[in-house]
């Protein structure tokens, strides 16, 4: 999931979606040009991005809001498989095996 050319970005447009949900594509694209180090970033790169994210079922469609150009624009959302990422980008592996406790570790061990 955040591996790879487009690993900061699909962070990013999580974490946004996370935070203020649920959102246009434009709105999300308004919010990443408030970020230093995505400010030049074009609004067709985030709309390719979240519909990537969404064909891989990172991030749903909740509904539908009027828009000024297109008349009405998909509300994106977080799906639980999305949530679950961010949850795992927080914490390393590494780190809760060091500090998982012997029920937490079988719990573990049962979901995989």
């Amino acid at each position: 999931m955040f591996s790879g050319k487009e690993a900061t970005l699909n962070r990013v447009i999580l974490k946004t979606l996370e935070w203020k949900s649920p959102l246009i594509a434009y709105d999300v694209w308004r919010q990443l040009k408030t970020i230093k180090g995505f400010r030049s970033i074009d609004s067709k790169t985030v709309y390719r991005r979240m519909h990537a994210l969404e064909q891989e079922g990172w991030i749903g469609q909740k509904g539908k809001r009027p828009a000024k150009v297109q008349g009405y624009s998909a509300l994106y959302e977080l799906t639980p498989k999305g949530k679950a990422a961010l949850r795992i980008d927080e914490k390393s592996v590494e780190t809760f095996l060091k500090t998982a406790t012997n029920e937490q570790l079988a719990k573990f061990i049962d979901l995989f």
